[in-house]
């Protein structure tokens, strides 16, 4: 079966049978319903980690005070957990900038040409297979295991998820639009830039948040694998020598990055796409 494949639209469409606010579970639905469950969630979470983390070993775990003790130390004493983040935020812009610039114009390109998307699309389905950590001794030796190897991880991470979902965005739009720019005697790069890329941009940003997910993955791969540099080398050291409460404080930033990346992303969704309003209302209702 073919990776890059057309969603139908009733994928789009709003799940029947949603109760409306006022129905029932009503106050849970609300804003301040919602975050006073996150909220309480998160308390109980917390405890559980104190009680469970003070009572047992610490090289094997350590409580959240522990941690939090060890997240002040690192980001106000020397070395701080600043210059890594950073090192691992240059990797990653750079990377996915190249994967969103590369596979955006090829996913569009194949979804509007069958004669393209018949040249590509079985390698595009081979490597998107293919786990990204498959590729590590490959590009080390290409790339050794500098700046330049993990910006190779994270283009390879993003551009297969932009091209896949360009594709089935450019496949999915009407063809009746395409039709009516024709008729007004649009030229085909104006109906690209007015009617197919608009049109695709839902699953464009679809696409953006695997990619996104993937190339911070990738990062952290590839510092953990590499030069033992930013977030990922400081998860290495920290757990070769037993400090386990250090080293869970670079992994609780990735994950915090994470979620902020998913967050934007939808966020982005819903301001550039207001036209796609099942997901946007979804949105608001888990914001």
């Amino acid at each position: 079966m073919s990776v890059i494949s057309t969603p139908t639209p009733e994928t789009w469409r709003r799940r029947p049978g949603r109760r409306g606010r006022g129905g029932r579970g009503g106050f849970l639905r609300t804003r301040t319903g919602t975050w006073l469950v996150r909220a309480v969630t998160f308390a109980v979470v917390i405890g559980v980690w104190q009680v469970y983390g003070s009572a047992v070993n610490r090289a094997l775990f350590a409580p959240a005070s522990a941690v939090a003790a060890a997240a002040i130390d690192q980001l106000t004493g020397h070395p701080s957990i600043l210059e890594p983040l950073v090192t691992s935020f240059a990797a990653f812009f750079l990377g996915t900038g190249i994967g969103v610039l590369v596979g955006i114009p090829l996913g569009l390109l194949v979804g509007r040409s069958r004669s393209v998307e018949f040249v590509l699309d079985p390698y595009v389905t081979f490597l998107y297979v293919i786990p990204s950590v498959a590729f590590v001794p490959l590009f080390v030796l290409w790339f050794g295991f500098d700046f330049k190897f993990q910006t190779a991880l994270v283009v390879e991470s993003t551009i297969f998820p932009m091209m896949i979902n360009a594709a089935a965005g450019a496949k999915n739009v009407e063809a009746d639009l395409v039709d009516g720019g024709r008729s007004f005697g649009a030229s085909q790069w104006q109906i690209m830039r007015t009617i197919i890329l608009p049109g695709s941009l839902p699953l464009v940003f679809a696409g953006l948040r695997i990619a996104f997910s993937s190339a911070w993955v990738g990062v952290v791969v590839a510092q953990m694998t590499g030069a033992l540099t930013g977030l990922g080398g400081l998860i290495k050291i920290y757990s070769t020598t037993f400090q386990t409460a250090n080293m869970l404080v670079p992994i609780l930033v990735i994950m915090a990055v994470g979620v902020l990346i998913h967050a934007l992303t939808s966020r982005l969704l819903v301001r550039l796409t207001p036209w796609h309003q099942p997901d946007a209302e979804m949105s608001e209702e888990n914001a």
